[in-house]
């Protein structure tokens, strides 16, 4: 567990808020990010186990910048979005290319899921509708 609240200091203190914060309200940029980070998650096989966490997110900011679903906090959304953009860029804590190279990217995305449980479910009830 110590390694894990590493992974999420480091991604607290680092940048990827304040990046995420210059996407919101910008649906092209939401709408890149979210096809991006898709294709990112389908090739990289080191991230099957969380292949479908990652595409929930995906399709959560891919709604949002639609207008698909309007039921969120801005906050919320901001995170997630940090956390996409934590997994597709190639400078994070442990660097892709190296072995257990996605381990610090899978500790952020079960992080921002488990922060996020409450808005993620909110979205996944209101696309029962759809």
């Amino acid at each position: 567990m110590g390694k894990f609240m590493d992974f999420v200091k480091l991604f607290k203190q680092g940048s990827w808020i304040k990046s995420a914060k210059k996407f919101v309200g910008d649906n092209s940029k939401l709408s890149a990010l979210a096809l991006e980070a898709m294709r990112y998650a389908k090739e990289k096989k080191s991230l099957d186990d969380v292949k479908d966490d990652i595409l929930l997110l995906c399709n959560y900011v891919k709604d949002i910048a639609t207008g698909r679903y309007k039921g969120y906090k801005t906050w919320n959304l901001t995170v997630i979005i940090a956390a996409l953009l934590y997994i597709i860029s190639p400078v994070d804590v442990i660097p892709d290319f190296l072995v257990g190279g996605f381990v610090d990217d899978i500790g952020i995305i079960a992080w921002a899921l488990g922060k996020m449980s409450s808005e993620l479910d909110a979205y996944k009830r209101s696309m029962l509708s759809y």
